[in-house]
């Protein structure tokens, strides 16, 4: 050992060597670690908000089907990775904190006194592609293209309608969730069409 040295110095060297092991931990982390698992929970949500509205499409044919009238039902929607309820782990939605959605509820083609009901889903994500979920009056598409097909009865279809004057156009934004409620009212003939006439609110 050289009694020389300087204790002093050696400790400033031995911290500057730390330092430096935890400024490039920490910047590979952030560019590298990061947005991989941001990436990951982003894509892991949009998976889960398409499962969603393939249920909630699934249900509102039961309901319509069966003719269950008068009987509520929800469907929930998670906005973003950080309210996503299959998450194993919290730190993944923490990445996300930047991602977010929005769900909203407007009217399609008229018929009368109804409207054929159009929710959408618009994904802002801050790793992965964005998408675009839309159930139009019975059919679901995903970015333009149509995932499931609408109902059709002989020359006519099952349309899923609302009234507009009992059901308010409506879009719910941010990182929560948005739950819809809906009950079928009756389901009524315009020419070769039934409509299903569904009560519906998204808060």
């Amino acid at each position: 050992m050289n009694k020389n040295a300087d204790p002093g110095l050696s400790e400033v060297v031995s911290v500057a060597l730390i330092l430096t092991v935890l400024i490039i931990t920490i910047a590979m982390t952030a560019l590298i670690a990061l947005p991989v698992m941001g990436t990951n929970a982003d894509r892991v949500h949009n998976g889960d908000v398409l499962l969603e509205f393939c249920q909630m499409k699934a249900d509102m044919d039961t309901v319509w089907l069966s003719n269950s009238t008068n009987i509520t039902r929800q469907a929930v929607f998670t906005l973003s990775p950080a309210a996503d309820r299959t998450e194993i782990t919290v730190f993944p939605n923490l990445l996300s904190a930047a991602s977010f959605g929005t769900v909203s509820l407007s009217y399609g083609i008229p018929h009368g006194e109804y409207a054929e009901v159009i929710l959408t889903y618009t994904s802002s994500n801050m790793y992965a592609e964005d998408i675009e979920i839309i159930y139009d009056g019975g059919a679901l598409f995903q970015n333009d293209r149509i995932l499931l097909p609408g109902s059709v009865s002989g020359s006519g279809r099952y349309v899923v309608v609302v009234n507009t004057a009992e059901v308010a156009e409506r879009s719910i934004g941010g990182a929560g969730v948005a739950t819809l409620e809906y009950r079928l009212e009756n389901i009524v003939s315009s020419g070769s069409d039934h409509l299903c006439v569904f009560r519906m609110e998204l808060q």
